[in-house]
């Protein structure tokens, strides 16, 4: 918070320097400079056999409830707060992807059991192919064409065909196609290079060389899975898993001392990453728009809200009743309150073309992930502070 509040008083420096022209950083760069390093530390601390204890959880929270949150959140900023359908669900669309940056530092500072750890990580990781695949159709919807998102390269896949006077026909079918597609080839090229790379680490034993190999993979991943319009970020997440599971634990691919000196390398690289993650939200902000629109993004960020629990308490409950996996209450709790907003829902927004509506959902957009980093980490901290003794101490990371 401290970050987002240097990042806003450096904003309001420049409104004022400039001629209240708002300050401009190219959002992609942290999508794909910032993230994946975040995604990469994440994913390499948890155990696979952990993943494959809630892999239905994560896996619903992270493509339905996307999808559901878009739906509720669109229809309830019509129907209640009167927005025009394009601007309600243009936002809804944006504004379902939970935030890796957050989750992730929150979770290192506040101790909870490992599983519950890796249900909101792993959401907040994999949900991002399918909130930028259902952004992109309803931007083709409105505006006609496909705005430039370069992170994953979906702008391009849906460009094909398309001009500034075609209209996108939406088709259900080929969504989830291209959900699948993206997706799952994200996993692919990710295991493929994490595969390479752990071949690369066996034949070598110097912690220098071996971290440039890691960095290597981090944003190799991602570069290749873009190249080919697939999910950049799942391919990081899945090169993490494959490298802390396997490359990691192998004495044969990377003795002790390389593995302490890369862990340590990597938590030093994800603080960075954290602090200007952080900073970028607080820089990229017009407090000023902000403040005028503030009684709207309250009633907007209480939607948010309430499209989150629409969906996350129905989907863990038929899960504790459909499979084995169990969530308790309170956890369910805490994966609801942990669904914050962040870099992602940003950069989103400002891919869109100019335009007066593009002006009007960066304030709310921006302003609602303002209240979403202040007041969902102060609940969500003295929740998990109340319900720790309900905690088994044996499972907390």
């Amino acid at each position: 918070m401290m970050l987002v509040g240097l990042g806003i008083i450096i904003s309001l420096a420049t409104l004022l320097v400039n001629g209240f022209d708002q300050i401009k950083i190219d959002s992609n760069l942290i999508i794909n400079f910032v993230i994946p390093p975040l995604i990469f530390e994440a994913m390499m601390r948890i155990d696979y056999k952990d993943f494959t204890r809630v892999k239905i959880s994560v896996l619903l929270l992270s493509t339905i409830g996307v999808a559901i949150t878009t739906i509720v959140v669109g229809l309830l900023l019509m129907y209640f707060l009167h927005l025009p359908f394009q601007l309600a669900f243009l936002f809804a669309a944006l504004i379902s992807p939970t935030d890796a940056a957050i989750v992730i530092k929150t979770f290192k500072m506040i101790k909870v059991p490992r599983l519950l750890s890796t249900i909101v990580e792993m959401e907040s990781s994999f949900n991002d192919a399918t909130g930028i695949i259902i952004f992109t159709a309803v931007a083709g919807i409105v505006f006609g064409a496909v705005p430039t998102f370069t992170n994953d390269a979906i702008g391009d896949f849906f460009a094909t065909g398309i001009n500034e006077k075609t209209q996108m026909n939406l088709d259900i079918l080929r969504e989830i196609g291209l959900f699948l597609l993206v997706s799952l080839g994200g996993v692919a090229v990710g295991l493929a290079i994490a595969i390479i790379t752990n071949r690369l680490h066996s034949l070598m034993n110097n912690p220098f060389s071996e971290i440039s190999l890691t960095i290597t993979t981090v944003f190799g991943s991602a570069m290749v899975a873009n190249a080919f319009g697939l999910s950049g970020l799942i391919a990081v997440a899945t090169a993490g898993l494959y490298f802390g599971n396997v490359t990691m634990r192998k004495e044969s691919s990377m003795s002790k001392e390389v593995r302490d000196t890369v862990s340590n390398f990597w938590d030093i690289a994800a603080f960075f990453a954290n602090s200007l993650a952080f900073l970028y939200l607080g820089v990229t902000m017009n407090i000023v728009s902000i403040g005028q629109e503030m009684p709207l993004i309250i009633l907007v960020f209480v939607v948010v809200l309430i499209g989150r629990a629409l969906f996350t308490y129905p989907i863990l409950a038929l899960v504790n009743k459909f499979t084995t996996e169990s969530v308790p209450l309170f956890w369910q709790n805490i994966i609801m309150i942990g669904g914050m907003r962040g870099a992602i829902s940003v950069a989103l927004v400002t891919s869109l073309p100019q335009s007066e509506m593009k002006t009007s959902l960066e304030t709310i957009t921006f302003g609602v992930v303002l209240l979403s980093l202040v007041i969902q980490y102060i609940v969500l901290s003295k929740y998990i502070k109340r319900v720790n003794a309900k905690f088994d101490d044996s499972i907390k990371v």
